[in-house]
């Protein structure tokens, strides 16, 4: 648009030029040639009166040569810049010319010198664009008086016409331009876009929706390429996950029997061996490895979501009640503050299973006690759910690393409790966000929908969309 503006305001100012250039010269040829045409005493009339036998001659002469050549006014004028022609009946002999005393003195001046001269562009006091030239009237070589020719409009419409097509074609120019434009750049954007959408997804570990490979241009090679990424990705994970479920399948079988054969040793012993404290220690560690390798399953073979309205405070209470012995023993205060009309639109059991993880998170770090707070509110089309503690916080560096997989700042633990949870709420399109200081306690927030449309799955475990709840 910059290009095409100035292109245009360029060429104009080049048109102008060379139109005021050619009007010029005309102009001077024709202020010349009257002054030619002109008696060399004229300078005499002045002195005589309008009674002069030839004064009509000369205006009637005048006026013929102003039609004839277009120009707006003729007049003649002596040194003294008094009137002694002029084709304006208006203007009696001798008045004096005060533009030629105090506005074109320039011009006027190169007239007493012999030479002829013409004045710039201008609009007058009527609002008329006005070019005026000059020219000397000699007897033997001598100026004697001055002739003054002026243009007025019907020689600059050909210049305002032209700036008026230029100016229009310049914003024509820059509408088309700026149409086209834009409309490349949706063309560029939109695929780029979705590109940008899918490697997000991939990102965020979500490799079940494909990359959209419909472009034929190199955004379309670069997209098939990244299909292909994600496919090799997908197969990859797939062969981790199977992997890893049979690992932990192979593991819980002996764990089982171990428990089994521990439990009865248990029961052989008398209450008051310390063989019996070794044993059941064996047992707890025994169901502590259950339960890692418990979320490892749950990782690996994530279950799909079947959401639907349920209500916020019957989850949290759930949950909080089945860790009530452990907030007793870790002398934790409990608090909850829910409305019992909120709702959100998710799966129940993995939004409660989100929430007893976050909240053990919160039990582990008020080991020598504290206050565990549970809220919901409204905010906008989503509910929001707060689960505070009052422990230690966390730092800046630890806060980046807590929704990666297997990172823990545990000494016992899988590191996936918070990756599971992220997973629940990608599933139940929501969020969580943790907000935390050091010597000030944690806060993780989930935000989940309000409302939605319901899911109908089939056998295959793929869900199809229905009406809306």
């Amino acid at each position: 648009m910059f290009v095409v503006g100035g292109s245009g305001w360029f060429l104009y100012e080049r048109a102008i030029e060379s139109l005021e250039a050619q009007l010029s010269s005309r102009l001077l040829a024709e202020a010349q040639m009257i002054a030619k045409g002109l008696p060399p005493g004229i300078n005499i009339i002045r002195r005589i009166s309008k009674g002069f036998p030839y004064y009509g001659y000369w205006i009637s002469w005048l006026r013929d040569s102003e039609q004839m050549i277009g120009a707006q006014r003729i007049y003649v004028f002596d040194k003294e810049c008094l009137s002694l022609l002029d084709t304006e009946a208006n203007i009696p002999l001798g008045r004096e010319y005060s533009v030629l005393k105090y506005r074109d003195v320039d011009e006027v001046k190169d007239v007493w010198e012999g030479r002829a001269s013409h004045t710039m562009g201008r609009v007058d006091e009527a609002g008329v664009y006005t070019m005026t030239g000059y020219a000397p009237l000699l007897n033997k070589g001598v100026v004697v008086a001055g002739v003054g020719v002026e243009i007025g409009s019907g020689f600059m419409d050909a210049i305002h016409g032209f700036k008026r097509s230029v100016f229009f074609l310049a914003v024509l120019s820059a509408l088309l331009t700026l149409i086209l434009g834009l409309g490349m750049a949706r063309q560029v954007t939109r695929p780029i876009k979705r590109l940008v959408t899918a490697a997000q997804e991939i990102g965020r570990g979500n490799l079940e929706q494909a990359v959209d490979t419909s472009a034929s241009d190199e955004i379309g090679y670069l997209s098939v390429t990244m299909e292909e990424m994600r496919q090799k990705l997908l197969a990859r994970e797939r062969q981790l996950r199977q992997m890893l479920a049979g690992v932990a399948h192979e593991i819980r079988n002996p764990l089982g029997g171990i428990e089994i054969y521990a439990g009865l040793i248990a029961d052989d012993l008398p209450d008051g061996d310390e063989r019996k404290w070794h044993i059941l220690k064996v047992i707890g560690e025994v169901r502590t490895l259950n339960e890692v390798i418990a979320e490892f399953l749950e990782f690996a073979r994530p279950v799909p979501s079947v959401p639907s309205m349920v209500q916020v405070a019957g989850l949290v209470e759930d949950a909080a009640f089945l860790l009530n012995p452990e907030m007793e023993l870790a002398g934790v205060e409990y608090r909850a503050e829910i409305s019992a009309d909120l709702r959100v639109f998710a799966d129940g059991e993995q939004i409660k299973r989100a929430l007893i993880n976050l909240m053990k998170n919160a039990l582990q770090a008020m080991r020598a006690g504290g206050t565990l707070s549970v809220t919901a509110r409204v905010v906008g089309s989503e509910i929001e759910i707060k689960v505070t503690d009052t422990g230690p916080g966390m730092s800046r560096e630890v806060m980046e690393r807590l929704f990666e997989p297997f990172f823990t700042t545990r000494e016992q633990g899988s590191g996936l409790g918070l990756a599971i949870v992220q997973q629940a709420l990608e599933k139940n399109r929501g969020r969580v966000e943790l907000e935390s200081l050091e010597g000030q306690g944690t806060s993780a927030k989930l935000y989940l929908p309000a409302k939605g449309e319901l899911v109908d799955f089939d056998s295959t475990g793929q869900g199809t969309m229905g009406g809306q709840a």
